[in-house]
């Protein structure tokens, strides 16, 4: 009997700290995303790069940091997408 409840509290420990990795988009699907989000901002960017050193991931987030340029002037700005929507929730300067 101690055997099984142990394996059973073992499966829903294991259950429970694989649920960010069951989320839906990828890493670099959301940074994809925010790519093309910042890009079609006006005026028009003429390069937007990820800063891959300073991504970050929650259970229920990325955030991600990039570098975008608008003719001389380069802006950091700090891009989150939420993993279960798959939508960019948040779009700020760093």
């Amino acid at each position: 009997m101690t055997r099984l409840s142990s394996l059973i509290v073992l499966s829903a420990a294991a259950i429970a700290l694989a649920s960010p990795a069951l989320a839906k988009i990828s890493v670099t699907g959301a940074e994809k995303l925010c790519k093309e989000h910042l890009s079609a901002q006006q005026p028009t960017p003429s390069s937007v790069k990820a800063d891959k050193e300073a991504t970050r991931a929650t259970g229920s987030s990325f955030t991600y940091l990039f570098k975008v340029k608008v003719g001389e002037t380069t802006t950091k700005m700090l891009c989150t997408v939420d993993r279960e929507s798959e939508t960019v929730t948040s779009v700020k300067p760093a």
